[in-house]
């Protein structure tokens, strides 16, 4: 049973399109399938295993976990700033994501059953990949969860200028999802043992695709950042320069990324430095980028309210609304200071132990291990301008496989 546990849960949370089951009241969110998939895990995992022993990463994602209970308590008897449903709610949800830690760290058992994870994992991102150029190109149904309407399971087409998202909840899940299996991909293919690689090669092309249909400039952005540093940490610098040569060859060949990443330029880049004297007859120019827009003088400042209203302990988990985009602003609105170098330490401690690991692999299991540690850094770097630890796909694959990667560094 453990061999099938961590494969089943990534197979029904990532292809299992967001259609809901139960809705609960006062709020948009909804009860689905995955989360009574993880539930089921959990409490296997609590009946068989709560009482092993346990690694200091384990501690700090309890110590955070109290923090943030703390904080909701303090937020809805104190401070008054979250609502008790709300707030019980999205700290039940974080309980939900970051017990899939232990769970894969527990159900990890041996290097078999690692490498049975790490294909299945392959074959999942290959459908994925899959779905989201049926989207693109065969009119295939889009779930969505990006506006209220769509939350409630609609089965839509991709409309003009609209981007694909597969099984996923929106176009940069999508993307941020994607940075894991092409990791992955590149290190497997610099293992000499590996047969068929130009079966990684195709799947390693079509998540790429994907992801570059998704036109997530910043997901974009950090994939070859961590790729870069992947290169840098196997000693392959000249490497560098075809990667530099596909970076731009790719913003070229793609209509919305290329668009996306002049918005950004000629907006804020080369509208900042054209200083230009006023026109009281010129009506100011609009900027176009409304996303960034968006967050700079809505999003963020309300975040940063928030985190000066009670800078220890934060004003409680739903306190700053659905969206911040920065999951840095939210953990220090939501939870202080406290739980922001609570979160911290738990990043600290699954870096410090994954640091003999950082180097060229020798074997699966090292590259899955630089895989999940490199991925985590691209959700990092997604973090500064998307929720990326909120997204509940995101979240629950990412601590899954955080979990089988600091088991595996046992099993090495």
């Amino acid at each position: 049973m453990s061999k099938y546990l961590l494969p089943l849960i990534l197979i029904f949370v990532v292809l299992y399109p967001k259609f809901p089951l139960l809705g609960v009241s006062g709020t948009f969110v909804a009860v689905r399938l995955e989360d009574f998939i993880v539930a089921a895990a959990i409490i296997f995992w609590a009946l068989t295993a709560l009482r092993q022993k346990y690694l200091p990463v384990h501690r700090s994602i309890l110590l955070y976990l109290l923090t943030g209970f703390v904080s909701v308590f303090s937020a809805i008897f104190v401070t008054k700033t979250a609502g008790l449903n709300l707030g019980v709610l999205h700290a039940l949800r974080r309980v939900e994501y970051m017990a899939l830690f232990a769970v894969g760290f527990h159900f990890l058992r041996n290097k078999n059953q690692l490498h049975f994870l790490i294909r299945t994992f392959l074959v999942i991102s290959l459908a994925v990949s899959l779905f989201g150029l049926g989207q693109q190109f065969l009119d295939w149904p889009v779930i969505s969860t990006t506006n209220s309407e769509f939350a409630k399971g609609l089965a839509l087409t991709l409309g003009e200028g609209a981007r694909i998202n597969s099984t996923f909840a929106g176009h940069y899940d999508l993307a941020a999802f994607s940075i894991f299996p092409l990791l992955l991909v590149i290190s497997l293919l610099t293992l000499p043992q590996i047969r068929h690689k130009w079966l990684l090669i195709g799947m390693g092309s079509l998540a790429y695709w994907t992801m570059l249909l998704s036109a997530s400039r910043v997901t974009f952005a950090a994939f070859f950042v961590t790729a870069a540093l992947f290169l840098l940490l196997i000693r392959r610098k000249l490497w560098l320069i075809p990667l530099i040569i596909l970076a731009v060859f790719s913003i070229l060949v793609s209509p919305q990324l290329l668009g996306r990443y002049r918005e950004l330029l000629v907006d804020h880049v080369f509208a900042a430095a054209d200083e230009e004297v006023p026109d009281a007859l010129k009506p100011p120019e609009i900027l176009e980028d409304r996303s960034f827009n968006i967050r700079l003088k809505a999003e963020w400042p309300r975040a940063l309210r928030a985190f000066y209203q009670n800078p220890l302990l934060g004003t409680g988990f739903s306190s700053v609304g659905l969206a911040v985009d920065n999951d840095y602003l939210r953990l220090l609105a939501e939870t202080g200071l406290l739980g922001f170098f609570a979160f911290g330490l738990i990043l600290l401690r699954i870096f410090k132990s994954a640091r003999p690991y950082l180097q060229t692999p020798h074997s699966p299991t090292d590259a899955f291990i630089i895989a999940a540690t490199l991925g985590l850094v691209g959700l990092l770097f997604n973090a500064v301008f998307i929720d990326v630890f909120e997204a509940s796909k995101i979240a629950i694959i990412s601590w899954t496989l955080l979990g089988a990667a600091e088991k595996a560094k046992m099993l090495t």
